[in-house]
């Protein structure tokens, strides 16, 4: 017989998993998109909020990097895509060990990964980006060289996360057009 007590902890472990399923994407255990843009709208909405509230929660700045690997296509081309999905895995993993505690990761769909940098200033969030792009440039990530492109934008007036995400998007893209393996900053 199951006592009452262990009811309810059985339940809050079935819970626990459910929320990983929900919001961890399974091949990077990283945040998926759903999981990034529920924690990323509480952080959004914590640095929204009046500069003494900010200071009382802990979130005076925010920025927020939008991350695509340059030329996916053509490893999963030439290598097959369990080496694709190498490259993803290794990556999620290397920007986990690489970012700090504070900030928030999560894979965006296919090649694309979202990070928001949290109390980084414009010139500390610069550095991470470039950080980021050099390192993963110099690392070999499953066994491949990559490169990637980054567009990164500090949130002045926009009043939503969805904004700051679509223009960080279109800065990457810019990053693209550019010649790749770089930094976009707005």
């Amino acid at each position: 017989m199951i006592k009452p007590g262990s009811k309810i902890l059985l339940l809050e472990k079935e819970i626990q998993k459910l929320k990983k399923l929900v919001y961890l994407d399974a091949l990077t255990n990283v945040y998926n998109r759903r999981g990034f843009l529920e924690l990323g709208r509480n952080c959004f909405q914590s640095f929204r909020e009046d500069t003494g509230k900010r200071r009382k929660n802990g979130i005076t700045s925010l920025a927020l990097i939008f991350l695509d690997i340059d030329d996916f296509k053509k490893i999963n081309d030439k290598y097959g895509h369990r080496r694709g999905d190498r490259v993803l895995k290794q990556l999620a993993k290397f920007l986990k060990l690489t970012l700090r505690k504070t900030d928030l990761l999560g894979r965006w769909g296919g090649e694309e990964f979202v990070i928001l940098l949290v109390n980084a200033s414009k010139a500390n969030a610069q550095k991470i980006a470039q950080k980021l792009c050099q390192l993963t440039a110099r690392t070999k990530i499953a066994g491949l060289h990559l490169t990637i492109s980054l567009g990164l934008i500090i949130p002045k007036k926009e009043k939503t996360l969805a904004i700051i995400i679509n223009k960080a998007d279109k800065l990457m893209y810019q990053a693209k057009k550019q010649g790749k393996d770089k930094v976009i900053t707005l």
